[in-house]
């Protein structure tokens, strides 16, 4: 209980003085589970892409990009829900565009990171409007003007 409450006024104490891109890996790593059951493999997944999606954000204003694609979002297609009625029969359509989409973001020239950026942030909107509309919000924030 000591470690946990030691954890989680860490999270709180280091919060103010972090970048935004770092405020996310923080989110992601000190949060406890949301579902009282756990949380589920999507649930997770999900939360590990909103933390990639924040720091390659940064990086495509920088005009970088990490080389190794994460072959670990493709788990997207199988990351058990929360609730089975979250994956319904067009998540498999949105899955698909986002990694389509984020492959293309991996292959982009420098002058069209921005543009494959947002195409990404939109796959993830999009699905979200339909799916889970919860995070839109926040997704919608990663997007570069």
């Amino acid at each position: 209980m000591l470690c946990l409450v030691l954890l989680l006024a860490n999270c709180s104490d280091n919060a103010g003085k972090q970048s935004e891109a770092a405020k996310a890996d923080s989110i992601a790593s000190c949060s406890k589970p949301l579902n009282p059951n756990g949380d589920s493999e999507l649930a997770v997944l999900m939360r590990e892409m909103m933390s990639s999606a924040s720091n390659l954000r940064e990086m495509v204003k920088q005009g970088q990009l990490p080389e190794r694609f994460p072959e670990e979002f493709l788990k997207i297609h199988t990351a058990k829900p929360t609730d089975s009625d979250t994956k319904k029969a067009s998540f498999e359509g949105f899955a698909n565009n986002y990694i389509s989409n984020l492959h293309a973001l991996y292959a982009s020239p420098k002058e069209d990171l921005s543009k494959n950026y947002n195409a990404v942030i939109n796959a993830c909107a999009s699905c979200h409007s339909q799916h889970c509309p919860g995070p839109l919000k926040a997704i919608n924030k990663l997007k570069i003007e």
